[in-house]
């Protein structure tokens, strides 16, 4: 009988403390998707830092301030240095107050509340990071070698690219606030980021710090502080994908394909994805009408496209960065609502001609532009 009633009363430790390890592995999951994905990428761009550089001083005349020679990079390299520029930017979150408090819009007053505070987090944080490494600027480094430590020394303060991080944090909490016209934000502070690499004042690893700052600054600054974790959680996310698709790109144009046999299998398999993931995106429905399995085909749809287009790289680092990415963003639509209402005819169509373009863009590098960049 004291058997029984010890094997009724007593819990059985084991579950208990395997629930509790389980439960924290799925809480941990997206955040640890998210830093792999951007270490991989960081790595990855590390590869391509002194080629780029090497390349734009071949491109630049070192007469008369280092012009370069090439029209649209030397106005991409004025007009994005411009727009970065910290009282540029503090001037939206100007504008924005002064414009909510004249009509009466507590949207664009919350608007420039957001960019002001996510503009000053991320100086702060870009500031403290640049002297806290010390890296130096690409125009100091003619090799591969340096050696990074705490400085407050001018030129030693190239990671992470300030004007980059600070159009990210301003853009990203502008996209918070007008959802429409997120792309349009995001693209020019892109354009910044893109600028700085051109003007020769920063490596392309820098401008990725940047970004990863400036969208965690973005995202914490539109959020109440209390809920830091899940706003640090969603900016990596965030730059975990974003980041992963340029640089997927940028190495599939800056290096050639893999012609051995294990480079054909990853084509073919790469292949089979994205036409599987085509295939299931044309269906108009599954078993029934209702939002859950259309929420789950969508998902997966994308995931088969992505890591399709991924594995027809036949870049390990690329197709590493793709897959932890895929899971970062598998991730976070699980913790959608699976009855929310389905999006609109027009935004559909808008997001299907989207996917497409993205598609046969992928697509057309991928069998006619690989390793055209000359940054072998």
């Amino acid at each position: 009988m004291s058997d029984g009633a010890s094997r009724s009363g007593t819990p059985k430790p084991t579950t208990h403390h395997t629930s509790r390890f389980t439960h924290h592995c799925v809480r941990i999951a997206p955040l640890t998707s998210s830093c792999m994905a951007l270490g991989i990428v960081f790595w990855g761009l590390l590869q391509l830092d002194l080629p780029i550089i090497h390349y734009l001083r071949t491109v630049t005349t070192h007469r008369a301030g280092e012009q370069l020679t090439i029209p649209w990079m030397a106005v991409t390299s004025d007009v994005g240095n411009w727009i970065g520029e910290g009282w540029h930017l503090a001037a939206v979150s100007l504008v924005l107050l002064a414009a909510g408090w004249i009509v009466s819009q507590p949207r664009l007053t919350k608007a420039g509340i957001d960019t002001a505070i996510a503009h000053g987090l991320a100086a702060l944080l870009s500031n403290g990071l640049k002297h806290l490494i010390g890296r130096p600027r690409p125009k100091f480094v003619h090799s591969g070698e340096w050696q990074l430590t705490p400085t407050f020394a001018s030129g030693l303060d190239s990671f992470p690219s300030g004007h980059t991080t600070a159009s990210f944090a301003v853009a990203t909490a502008l996209a918070k606030r007008f959802p429409a016209y997120g792309p349009l934000f995001l693209g020019v502070a892109a354009f910044v980021g893109l600028s700085r690499v051109l003007r020769g004042s920063h490596f392309p690893s820098d401008v990725f710090g940047g970004v990863v700052v400036g969208v965690v600054s973005g995202a914490v600054a539109t959020r109440p502080w209390k809920q830091w974790r899940t706003s640090l959680e969603e900016g990596l996310r965030q730059a975990a994908i974003g980041t992963t698709v340029v640089f997927s790109f940028l190495w599939t144009l800056a290096r050639p394909a893999d012609e051995s046999l294990s480079g054909a299998v990853l084509v073919g398999l790469g292949l089979l994805a994205v036409v599987s993931g085509v295939w299931l995106r044309r269906r108009h429905r599954w078993a029934d009408d209702r939002p859950a399995p259309e929420q789950v085909r969508e998902t997966s749809s994308r995931l088969l496209i992505a890591y399709g287009l991924a594995c027809m790289t036949t870049a390990p680092l690329v197709i590493a960065a793709a897959g932890f990415a895929c899971v970062t963003y598998w991730l976070a639509q699980m913790k959608q609502d699976p009855l929310a209402e389905p999006p609109s005819w027009t935004r559909r169509m808008v997001t299907e001609g989207a996917v497409l373009a993205t598609l046969l863009l992928a697509l057309s590098i991928l069998f006619q532009a690989r390793g055209v960049l000359p940054f072998q």
